[in-house]
Protein backbone atom coordinates (compact mmCIF):
# COMPACT_ATOMS: atom_id res chain seq x y z
CA UNK A 1 0.00 0.00 0.00
CA UNK A 2 1.44 3.69 -1.03
CA UNK A 3 -0.14 6.51 0.56
CA UNK A 4 1.00 10.03 -2.09
CA UNK A 5 0.64 13.57 -0.26
CA UNK A 6 0.00 16.40 -2.86
CA UNK A 7 -1.03 19.68 -2.07
CA UNK A 8 -3.49 21.84 -4.03
CA UNK A 9 -1.53 22.47 -6.85
CA UNK A 10 -1.20 18.72 -7.42
CA UNK A 11 2.80 19.03 -6.38
CA UNK A 12 3.59 15.67 -4.37
CA UNK A 13 4.74 16.08 -1.20
CA UNK A 14 5.38 12.47 0.43
CA UNK A 15 5.60 9.33 -0.45
CA UNK A 16 4.56 7.01 2.48
CA UNK A 17 5.30 3.25 1.09
CA UNK A 18 3.52 1.18 3.71
CA UNK A 19 4.57 -2.05 2.01
CA UNK A 20 1.91 -5.25 1.99
CA UNK A 21 -1.08 -4.48 4.48
CA UNK A 22 -3.24 -7.44 4.91
CA UNK A 23 -7.50 -6.43 5.02
CA UNK A 24 -8.58 -5.40 7.86
CA UNK A 25 -9.62 -2.19 10.08
CA UNK A 26 -6.38 -0.13 11.15
CA UNK A 27 -7.48 2.67 13.38
CA UNK A 28 -5.13 2.22 16.28
CA UNK A 29 -2.17 4.30 16.56
CA UNK A 30 0.49 1.53 15.87
CA UNK A 31 -1.13 -0.16 12.61
CA UNK A 32 -2.23 3.17 11.08
CA UNK A 33 -0.37 5.07 8.48
CA UNK A 34 1.22 8.21 9.98
CA UNK A 35 2.21 11.16 8.54
CA UNK A 36 4.60 13.64 10.50
CA UNK A 37 3.50 16.53 8.17
CA UNK A 38 6.94 16.80 6.36
CA UNK A 39 8.28 16.71 2.97
CA UNK A 40 10.23 14.29 1.19
CA UNK A 41 13.18 16.72 2.16
CA UNK A 42 12.42 16.93 5.56
CA UNK A 43 10.93 20.30 5.68
CA UNK A 44 7.82 20.77 7.78
CA UNK A 45 4.46 21.60 5.59
CA UNK A 46 2.64 24.96 5.78
CA UNK A 47 -1.19 25.32 7.02
CA UNK A 48 -3.56 24.48 4.39
CA UNK A 49 -5.16 22.03 2.24
CA UNK A 50 -3.53 18.65 1.25
CA UNK A 51 -5.30 15.58 -0.53
CA UNK A 52 -3.99 12.52 0.44
CA UNK A 53 -4.06 9.18 -2.61
CA UNK A 54 -4.42 5.43 -1.33
CA UNK A 55 -3.15 3.14 -3.29
CA UNK A 56 -3.69 -0.55 -2.92
CA UNK A 57 -2.52 -3.68 -4.96
CA UNK A 58 -5.33 -6.42 -4.77
CA UNK A 59 -4.38 -10.09 -4.28
CA UNK A 60 -7.79 -10.63 -6.25
CA UNK A 61 -8.41 -10.18 -10.09
CA UNK A 62 -10.13 -6.98 -8.87
CA UNK A 63 -6.92 -4.75 -9.39
CA UNK A 64 -5.77 -2.17 -8.25
CA UNK A 65 -8.14 0.00 -5.23
CA UNK A 66 -7.20 4.11 -5.61
CA UNK A 67 -9.02 6.80 -3.39
CA UNK A 68 -8.12 10.71 -2.98
CA UNK A 69 -9.58 12.19 0.01
CA UNK A 70 -8.81 15.88 1.37
CA UNK A 71 -7.21 16.56 4.78
CA UNK A 72 -6.52 20.53 6.58
CA UNK A 73 -3.16 21.19 8.56
CA UNK A 74 -4.11 23.40 10.97
CA UNK A 75 -0.58 25.03 13.00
Amino acid sequence: MVINIYDTTGNLVRTLDMGFQSFGYYASRDKSAYWDGKTETREQVSSGTYFYQIHARLKSQAGDYTETRKMVILK
